[in-house]
């Protein structure tokens, strides 16, 4: 019995001592192909002059927004699982989206 654990706890041991390891080289790679993951429903999906796309990655009709330097555009409603586009002022750039 002695024997079974020992080897047990050296088994688990490894494992837990294997997993910062792991977890620590899957954060280091941090390349510009990565997609950025912003908490909540509401995610930048795409944006150009004078536009942004926001796409609602929950099952339920959510209100978002984008961030931006100045004044917020006004929430829009969009469909589970679906695109919404906002209006942006000529010069806006969206930092991420967020829910209203």
């Amino acid at each position: 019995m002695t024997g079974l654990r020992s080897t047990l706890v050296t088994a688990v041991a490894a494992a837990l001592f294997a997993l910062p390891a792991a977890a620590g080289t899957a954060a280091a790679d941090d390349g510009d192909d990565a997609p950025v993951m912003e908490p909540g429903c509401a995610k930048l999906y795409d944006y150009g002059y004078g536009w942004a796309d926001i796409y609602n990655a929950c099952g339920h009709t959510i209100s978002a927004s984008v961030e931006v330097d100045g004044w917020d555009p006004d929430c829009i409603q969009i469909a589970p699982y679906s695109i919404g586009t906002i209006g942006l002022e000529p010069g806006d750039e969206p930092y991420y989206a967020y829910e209203c």
